[in-house]
């Protein structure tokens, strides 16, 4: 009787909680307000160190460069390229963390780090190009490309649909934005006949991939900072 008694009064606990909120609407409206200002807060804190942490780089850029000759800015072993793949690669361990939690979007995190890590296989061709094999950094790039291709076969039927619910989070759209930025605004703004026009055709290679690989740098941050955002983000997904 008394466990019956016990079990009737955990069954009516919701609703008296649901008629404390409807008699005091003022108070239950007080704790939604206070959780939203929260959340905010701790938003824009992070937005503010994605920030601090972009402009961090940036001015680094700026005092390595302020010393004159910025063609060792661009260099392969120079600070931009090591920047762009401490980047990458710190975007791939992050996304293969998180598919290790989220087990419904596990494939689609999976492909996208095997994408980062054939990213920065890329970065380093012009390294293996020096080291005296041009094609190094294929070789470097086909584990990742040969999972990826895998996961895009033995996957197919749930990458759809676990790439719908990962696009409704937050990292999501810094992620896409640093993609577009790389693939499409950086190469766009890396043409030398802009460059030609701007500078003149004996100078424009230095700028031209100063301001090419500094794009390639905000776009791979972005998509760092948007790994980073998803894994913070535990319940947008």
């Amino acid at each position: 009787m008394f466990a019956a008694a016990g079990k009737g009064a955990m069954r009516f606990e919701p609703d008296s909680m649901r008629e404390a909120a409807l008699r005091h609407p003022v108070a239950a409206r007080a704790r939604s307000a206070s959780v939203d200002r929260s959340s905010a807060v701790v938003l824009v804190a992070r937005l503010l160190v994605y920030a601090a942490l972009g402009a961090g780089a940036f001015q680094m850029l700026v005092m390595a460069g302020s010393g004159g000759d910025i063609r060792w800015l661009v260099r392969d072993d120079g600070p931009l390229e090591l920047a762009e793949l401490v980047a990458i690669v710190l975007t791939a361990v992050l996304l293969f963390l998180l598919a290790r939690e989220r087990e419904h979007i596990a494939s689609i995190l999976r492909v996208m780090g095997a994408f980062a890590l054939m990213a920065a296989a890329r970065e380093l061709d012009n390294l293996t190009l020096e080291l005296g094999w041009r094609h190094a950094y294929k070789v470097l790039a086909l584990p990742a490309a040969a999972y990826a291709a895998w996961l895009l076969v033995a996957k197919r039927s749930v990458l759809g649909r676990e790439l719908i619910t990962f696009a409704r989070s937050p990292g999501f759209t810094l992620i896409a934005t640093g993609f577009f930025v790389v693939v499409i605004y950086s190469q766009i703004l890396g043409q030398k006949v802009l460059w030609q026009a701007v500078v003149g055709a004996d100078a424009y290679r230095p700028v031209k991939d100063l301001v090419e690989e500094a794009s390639e740098l905000l776009g791979y941050l972005l998509i760092a900072f948007g790994a980073a955002e998803a894994c913070l983000n535990g319940d947008a997904d």
